[in-house]
């Protein structure tokens, strides 16, 4: 009896974290080539996006497929209200495209990413 109940609490913590490791995950369409804020560059298509958060600060992980293509470090910024839907904010710095922000749906924080600023003389 015992061994059944420890089965079905295994059975449960594992489709639990395949759950959250799911919904972790968000889809970033980007439909023109862009720099990430340090300077990576992502090729027009469509991202699966991760987020690994240490307390201000995340490392974003861009994979297509299984393959990780990019990562970037983001600070954290608190935003008013939740996001519907995932918003990514460009500018254009040097006649390029860099993305500056991600904000995730259902997030109430967006990514920050760096911008790389040169050194003046």
């Amino acid at each position: 009896m015992l061994k059944g109940l420890e089965y079905r609490i295994l059975y449960t913590l594992v489709w639990t974290l395949i759950f959250v490791s799911i919904a972790a995950a968000h889809e970033v369409n980007i439909g023109q080539l862009a720099k990430v804020g340090n300077g990576q560059v992502l090729e027009p298509g469509t991202y699966r996006v991760e987020v690994e958060k240490n307390q201000h600060s995340a490392e974003v992980l861009f994979y297509q497929g299984e393959e990780l293509v990019v990562t970037a470090p983001a600070t954290l910024t608190k935003e008013a209200v939740k996001s519907n839907n995932t918003e990514v904010y460009f500018e254009e710095i040097d006649g390029g495209r860099v993305i500056t922000k991600i904000w995730l749906g259902g997030w109430k924080e967006s990514l920050v990413f760096k911008q790389d600023t040169p050194e003046v003389e």
